[in-house]
């Protein structure tokens, strides 16, 4: 993990940092012992009140026309472009374009476009394009694109479109698009698209796509939903639990007599993808898919009461209108033994359809069940609903 962390540093330290060389180029030419100063007034790196001697001297305040270049800071140094620190920064540091430390910074960075730190930063990173600390980060990073910091987080990372941690996180990132931890996680990731921790995480993951993690103590919020346990709930399209709760499901109902579905979660809270057929003697399959979310509460040692909403389109042939079934269940579910269990519960049932189209499946094609009513909404003609009272029976495995 830290080769990692320093080969990917390096690439973006020296991409983002042309001057870069400067440093090096002094240390190795220069034997000349720090000497410390009160103020330093520069043009460019070399042209100033310290002359060729500006990478010796660590400077109190530094005010530079164009960019500045010194051993260190330790009040406030300024620049119409750049600042350059050989070693550590303290306090304020302010530049149009970049900021680079070659130590540690403790205090402000605020630039244009880049900040740097080959050593941990202790406060605020700010930069209109990309924070990079190679160390760890005790404080907070502000950047319109990327931030990025070697190892550990103690604070706030926020950023327009990635967040990096090297390592532990304890606080938040917020991120439009990604957030990345190589650690542990306590505190929150929020993101446009994407959470990614690769070890456990104590707090919560909201994500407009994926979120990832090992151990969750907490939640998780997103499209889908990735974890091997977690002690709170996953909302989600699709929540997958190592070792959550897992069921492959044959059913039948009042409408179709054959019907597959998967449910995926915790019993807590679980999605369900599913499908069904109608096997007919004619030119066309009646046939349906749909999703669902449940709980499962334990009832008894073998147990389990089953509270579902679904909604599935049903079909003659291809789907040519919109044909609705929407379910709601309360069934028992009973363990009869290891990874098998048998089901049962009536469910309340809302038929949202188009009335324009003639070719509709016949609902009850092979039992006496019957319309309890049936109505065409006045704010649009062309769709119906009708309801009834139905049934939901059948087996789990797993």
């Amino acid at each position: 993990m830290k080769t990692f962390n320093k080969l990917f540093g390096a690439l973006i330290f020296f991409a983002l940092n042309p001057l870069s060389g400067i440093t090096q180029t002094e240390e190795n030419s220069s034997s000349n012992e720090i000497r410390h100063t009160e103020l330093q007034i520069s043009i460019l790196p070399y042209v100033g009140t310290n002359g060729t001697n500006s990478g010796n001297y660590i400077n109190g305040f530094s005010f530079n026309l164009l960019g500045g270049y010194s051993a260190g800071t330790s009040k406030l140094e300024l620049a119409g472009l750049f600042n350059i620190n050989r070693f550590d920064m303290q306090s304020v540091q302010m530049a149009g374009l970049f900021n680079q430390v070659g130590g540690k910074v403790t205090g402000v960075q605020f630039a244009g476009l880049v900040n740097t730190a080959l050593d941990s930063v202790k406060a605020v990173q700010g930069a209109g394009l990309v924070n990079f600390t190679a160390a760890s980060l005790e404080g907070a990073q502000l950047a319109g694109l990327i931030n990025f910091t070697g190892q550990s987080i103690r604070g706030f990372q926020g950023a327009g479109i990635v967040n990096y941690a090297g390592n532990s996180l304890e606080g938040v990132q917020a991120a439009g698009l990604v957030n990345f931890a190589r650690g542990e996680v306590k505190g929150t990731q929020l993101a446009g698209l994407i959470n990614f921790t690769s070890k456990d995480i104590q707090g919560a993951q909201i994500a407009g796509i994926l979120n990832f993690a090992k151990n969750v103590e907490g939640t998780q919020i997103g499209l889908i939903n990735y974890s091997d346990s977690i002690t709170g709930v996953p909302i989600g399209l699709l929540s997958i639990i190592k070792n959550g709760y897992h069921t492959f499901e044959i059913s039948t109902n009042e409408i179709l007599p054959l019907n597959l579905a998967f449910r995926t979660g915790m019993r807590s809270f679980y999605n369900i993808l599913f499908a069904g057929i109608r096997p007919e003697n004619t030119e066309f399959t009646t046939w349906s898919f749909g999703y669902g979310i449940g709980s499962s509460p334990r009832l008894g040692r073998k147990t389990f009461l089953n509270v579902e909403l679904t909604s599935e389109q049903l079909n003659r042939g291809n789907v040519e209108a919109l044909n609705l079934i929407n379910r709601f269940y309360i069934g028992f579910d009973f363990q009869a033994a290891n990874k098998f269990g048998v089901f049962v519960g009536p469910t309340i049932n809302y038929r949202l359809y188009e009335n324009s189209y003639d070719q509709h499946p016949d609902l009850f094609l092979y039992n006496n069940f019957k319309l309890i009513s049936e109505k065409t909404y006045r704010y649009n003609s062309d769709l119906s609903g009708q309801f009834w009272f139905g049934f939901r029976a059948g087996i789990r495995f797993f």
